[in-house]
This record gives C-alpha cells, structure tokens and sequence, in this order.
C-alpha cells in the first residue's frame, strides 16, 4: 500500500452527477479526506479518477477463447491456478477492481481469493462461488458440483460453506455451453431450489441461479432466489419479455445480473430482443447491476469496459447512469459496503482514465492508472 495523492484531474465519487475538479488522496489502503504528509503525487491532469469497476458474474477458469473446453480439461490443477490468476490480473488492470467469480473448481477459487486478499500474488478482489450446485450430467458438470434431490443439494450447499465460499450458485436451467443439459428447461423443482436457499441463508450465503430457459426463471423466481443470473428468457425463437415473470422478479426484490456482453451491440440477431427484454426489467423497477459472464468465448476477462457501452444503447441511459450500474449499484446490491464510491474510509480502489468518462463511455478504455486496495498497480505516467 502507498501513500498517494492523485492531483490535477477531475474525480467521479460513483453517484449522482458529473465530475468535478479535485484531487484523491489514499493512505492505509483508504480514501483519506486529506493530504497525508510525505504522499507521492501523482499528476492525473486530463483525465477522471473514478471508482474501481465491479465484475459481476466472470469465469477466470475459462480462457475466453472456441478452445475453451479442450483447455479446461487439459489443464492440471497447478496449471488452471496459474491461468485463473493471470485473468484475474487482466481484469485489474483494465480498472475492475473486484470480480464475482461464478464457476470454477471451489478449492481453486477460495485458494485464489484468499492469495490475492493476502498480498500473496496480485488480482482484482474475488468473491467467489465455486463449484455451480448442478444436476448429474447438468450444466457445468465438469466442475465437481453435481447435487441430486433435497438432501443431496442441502449436502451441496454445506461442503460449499465449510469450503469458504462467499455465495452458492445454483443451475436453475440448462446452459448453452454443456451439450445435453437444455437450457429452456429447468435442473432443479421448486421444492429443490427452496431447500437450497433454505439451507444457504441458515449459513448466511445467498444464492445466484443461472437461468437462461423461461421454465427455469419462472422455478427460480417461485422458489426465491437471491439473483438471477442472465434472466435472458430464453426461448428457440429468442430471448421473450413475460412481463407478468418480470413483475414477480421486482416485488420479490430478486436481483437481476443480466450478462450484458461487449459484442453483443455486433449482433442483430440478438440486440433487439435482448435490448427490449433489458429495458422492460427497468421499467418493471427490478434491482440490476453490470456483469458480463467473461470467460467464455468470445468474452475476454476485462469485457465489462465496453459492456458498459452495449447498455448503454440498450436502455439509453446516461453515461453516468451506466457508470454506476458497474460501482455504487454493484457495491451496494452485493454488499460490498467498503467500495464503489470514493469517499473518505473507503476501500482505495480507484481507476484513472483519460478523458471524462461521465460523458463519454469509451475513454475507459483509455487507463492512465489503476489503485486496488491502496496498491498502485497500474501507472502510465
């Protein structure tokens, strides 16, 4: 950690509003309300310093590439550490600072989040689910979680807990990556997903369902899952909108993380559809924050840098509006109360970019620096 002043540019607090002139100062691993004595200063003139980006839903297990599975299954274990760290590093450099990890082997991702949170090696901060609780042969199978019947998924969801995890994450339908599992139908019954969450909130954990199928949201939403993952209403023809479904979703204050991909503005196939489905869950007034389901292909780990423009044409949001979908939404609606906002006693997790991005969404891909934890990790001086 470091004593650092970032002087001469504007600052984003992760709020309402525009930039404004100022200056950031850390110490500690925290915002400081002042200029500590003898800090470093780094001239950041030209550009906004913001909040560290937040990934919502990510797979640092997969390498983003068609060759994803062969990959997977090629690599030993030491080997699949090393590569998740390596994308983990990609993310933080490219300003998002936190990553929600939705789908690797439990033992690796708690073993990885707690190197990193230890100073052990370098990342974005990690919150983790392990192995996704699915049905034998179901959806990510290949990842060690399958789970079968009331007791075997209770069973599940406690070696999770005892194995560190931070959320269960649970294959409400099918995928579109695991041949055979169907994703328009459901994994789970009601019954099946109750005694989940049942037994994941006896141990404090929520519980994030991946749903793609309309089946497998309308189980997940009657059973009452914490977040939705994707909530893309998936049918043959389409993603559909059941506004009747999405205004369940909202009275329950189940959240949505909708999986908004950087190349799906190329697709028009898709956008339509899935920009109207996008807009009626705003509309319907349902709790949604960014991610991006980075990791597998197409979508490389630092995607949610130009995701953020494919939401924006979606639902013709502001920049700002956009902006904090990814920093104080996220923070707030996943309870990392520490970050997401700079603010004197919050984590120091900061990303420097050139430009304004409350105006303009691509300057962040324009990164001058990056603070993670009151670590410079990224400096283009």
């Amino acid at each position: 950690m470091v004593t650092l002043t970032l002087a001469g540019g504007r600052v984003w607090d992760g709020l309402d509003g525009a930039s404004t002139a100022g200056d950031v100062h850390l110490s500690e691993g925290v915002i400081a309300s002042t200029a500590p004595e003898g800090a470093r200063v780094l001239d950041v003139s030209g550009c906004t310093v913001l909040p560290g980006l937040i990934e919502g839903h990510t797979h640092l297990a997969f390498n983003a590439q068609p060759d994803w599975r062969a990959v997977y299954d090629g690599d030993s274990r030491e080997r699949m550490l090393l590569r998740m760290q390596g994308h983990a590093m990609v993310a933080l450099r490219s300003g998002i600072t936190t990553v929600r990890d939705l789908g690797a082997p439990t033992d690796l991702a708690v073993t990885l989040r707690d190197a990193i949170q230890g100073g052990l090696v370098a990342g974005a901060d990690l919150v983790v689910a392990g192995a996704p609780v699915t049905t034998t042969g179901g959806h990510c199978w290949f990842m060690g979680g399958e789970a079968d019947g009331e007791l075997g998924v209770r069973v599940g969801v406690r070696e999770r807990v005892k194995a560190g995890v931070d959320w269960i994450k649970v294959m409400a339908s099918g995928g579109n990556m695991t041949p055979g599992s169907n994703p328009f139908a459901a994994q789970y019954s009601v019954a099946e997903l109750r005694a989940i969450i049942e037994e994941a909130h006896r141990l404090d954990r929520r519980v994030a369902a991946h749903a793609h199928g309309v089946v497998g949201i309308e189980v997940a939403v009657e059973a009452g899952v914490d977040v939705l993952e994707h909530c893309s209403f998936q049918t043959a023809a389409g993603s559909v909108k059941d506004l009747g479904v999405i205004a369940e979703i909202a009275r329950k204050g189940i959240l949505v993380s909708p999986t908004i991909s950087g190349r799906l503005i190329d697709q028009p196939d898709r956008f339509p559809q899935r920009a109207d489905l996008v807009r009626a869950l705003f509309e319907a007034g349902c709790d949604i924050f960014m991610s991006t389901d980075s990791g597998i292909p197409g979508l490389p780990h630092d995607d949610i840098v130009r995701a953020l423009r494919t939401m924006q044409a979606m639902t013709a949001q502001s920049a700002v509006e956009v902006l904090r979908l990814a920093t104080s939404t996220s923070a707030r609606l996943l309870r990392l109360t520490d970050r997401g906002t700079i603010a004197p006693g919050q984590r120091a997790d900061l990303l420097v970019v050139e430009g304004d991005p409350t105006r303009d969404l691509e300057t962040l891909e324009r990164v001058r620096a990056v603070v993670a934890g009151g670590r410079l990790v990224r400096w283009e001086g």
